[in-house]
C-alpha cells in the first residue's frame, strides 16, 4: 500500500458510499472554508482539490476505491492483530522455554534454526520474526556461529524466574483454599 495515501472521504467528511451530488456539495462548503484567498490553508486546499477531482470522475474514484478497500483491509487485519495480542504473552514464553530445554539438552549445540523453531512452535514466520527481535532486544537470546539462535542466561534467569512466580501463585492459591477438613486442597490450584 503506497505510504502517502490519503483518505479522501476522511477528509471531506463523507461516506464511501456519497453520490457526486453530495460530494459536489461538501466539496463547495470545505474549498469556500479553506481557499487560500479566504485565509486559508493552501497545502489543505491543494489536497481538497486533489480529492474532488478524484472523487467526481466514475473512472478515478473506482481505482481510488480499490485502494481504499485495500487499506481498510489492511486495518481491520491490524485491528485483528491487536487482539490476539494477549496470546503473544504467552507464545514468548513458549518459546523462550523451547530454546532453554534446547540449552539444556545440548550445551555444546545450544542452537536452534528458525525453520526448525517455526515447525515446533507452528508459527508464522512474521510472528515469530517478532518474538526474537523482542528476545534480541532483551538479551534472552543470541545468534550461535552457525546461525541458529540460543537462550542467554538473561533469558535462563527469565524463565526460572517466571517459574519460580508460578510455583508462588500455586502456594498462595492452596493457603487461600483449603478443602472442609481445613487440609489444603490441591485440587483448588488445578
Amino acid at each position: 500500500m503506497n505510504k502517502d495515501f490519503i483518505d479522501f472521504y476522511e477528509l471531506l467528511e463523507l461516506s464511501p458510499n456519497a453520490n457526486l451530488e453530495t460530494v459536489e456539495r461538501v466539496f463547495r462548503y470545505f474549498a469556500t472554508k479553506w481557499h487560500p484567498d479566504a485565509g486559508g490553508d493552501k497545502d489543505k486546499f491543494s489536497t481538497l482539490m486533489q480529492a474532488f477531482e478524484v472523487l467526481k470522475n466514475p473512472e478515478t474514484r473506482a481505482k481510488y476505491d480499490t485502494l481504499y478497500a485495500q487499506r481498510q483491509q489492511q486495518s481491520e487485519n491490524l485491528i485483528e492483530s491487536a487482539r490476539e495480542a494477549g496470546t503473544d504473552t504467552v507464545d514468548r514464553h513458549k518459546l523462550l522455554c523451547l530454546f532453554y530445554a534446547k540449552r539444556r539438552q545440548s550445551s555444546t549445540k545450544p542452537g536452534l534454526g528458525i525453520s526448525s523453531v517455526e515447525h515446533m512452535m507452528k508459527c508464522p514466520a512474521e510472528i515469530l520474526d517478532f518474538h526474537l527481535w523482542y528476545f534480541r532486544e532483551k538479551g534472552w537470546i543470541k545468534r550461535e556461529e552457525n546461525g541458529g539462535y540460543s537462550i542467554t542466561a538473561e533469558g535462563v534467569d527469565r524463565i526460572e524466574s517466571t517459574e519460580v512466580a508460578h510455583a508462588n501463585q500455586q502456594l498462595l492459591a492452596l493457603q487461600h483454599n483449603p478443602d472442609s477438613s481445613g487440609k489444603l486442597s490441591v485440587a483448588a490450584v488445578a
